[in-house]
């Protein structure tokens, strides 16, 4: 798992830190724009910064995008789990009662380490240790399988049971990679960058201009610093309040199958 400052970092924070970082480079970019227009008035106004906030505005819709997809992209696949879970548990039900009873203990046990691997939070070694049990499980239920494929009579049953097991082990390959995916930290700080630069610009203009307005100064840092920090709380899924918690219901609710 991913474990640079900048994601360990609470997205209210950062969003935060950004908002104070451009109202004072809004503040230092009117005092230097009063100061060149004390010294040299001019002749018309300026305009500069448009820009420099369309381009702003691209890569904030560029990053919102990219952080927006990923979360649909994990939300899909945490319900794809969940029926893939559910297939392999039903097909369990083509083999004997005394074969069947130890197939279900283990889905059992395996649902419950699927539940407490989102369960466990931003935990990074909690996360670890969920999946590594997992696949421990997963492992189990496997050679099972296999061990009764040698016996004709499991014919029609092996040949459901296989391709269940298998898509329901590789799912999990694809979910924590899911998580994995974030938007590059390379992106994430131009994007902030640019945010600070732009608000500096704002305030040089307003100053060179000689018309300051605190209200759209403030308004726009505000209005960024927001966008910022919706992308990264859809970019971190396990905290904060755009979650996958309703997702996750669906496998929670695979242990109605053992009542």
């Amino acid at each position: 798992m991913e474990t640079n400052t900048l994601n360990q970092t609470d997205a209210g924070v950062i969003a935060l830190l950004l908002f104070i970082l451009m109202i004072i480079s809004s503040f230092i970019g009117i005092k230097i724009g009063n100061y060149i227009r004390n010294k040299r008035p001019p002749t018309e106004k300026s305009t500069e910064t448009s820009t420099l906030v369309a381009l702003l505005f691209f890569l904030l819709a560029f990053t919102f995008g990219m952080s927006s997809d990923r979360y649909n992209s994990r939300r899909q696949v945490v319900v794809e789990e969940a029926n893939d879970i559910g297939t392999a548990i039903l097909r369990s039900d083509l083999y004997p009662d005394s074969t069947r009873a130890l197939f279900r203990k283990d889905f059992k046990d395996y649902v419950e380490v699927r539940i407490s691997y989102y369960e466990t939070g931003p935990n990074i070694k909690g996360i670890l240790k969920a999946d590594s049990l997992s696949q421990v499980i997963s492992a189990k239920l496997w050679k099972r399988a296999t061990d009764l494929s040698k016996d004709p009579n499991n014919l029609a049953a092996t040949q459901q049971m296989i391709p269940a097991l298998n898509t329901m082990i590789d799912v999990t390959t694809t979910r924590l990679s899911g998580e994995k995916a974030k938007v590059p930290q390379s992106i994430l700080i131009m994007l902030f960058f640019l945010s600070v630069i732009t608000a500096f610009y704002g305030g040089y203009s307003e100053g060179r201009n000689g018309r300051i307005d605190w209200l759209i100064q403030i308004g726009f840092c505000l209005l960024v610093s927001l966008v910022v920090l919706f992308t990264l709380d859809l970019d971190r899924p396990r905290r904060g309040f755009v979650n996958l918690d309703a997702p996750n219901q669906t496998i929670i609710d695979l242990r109605k199958n053992f009542e």
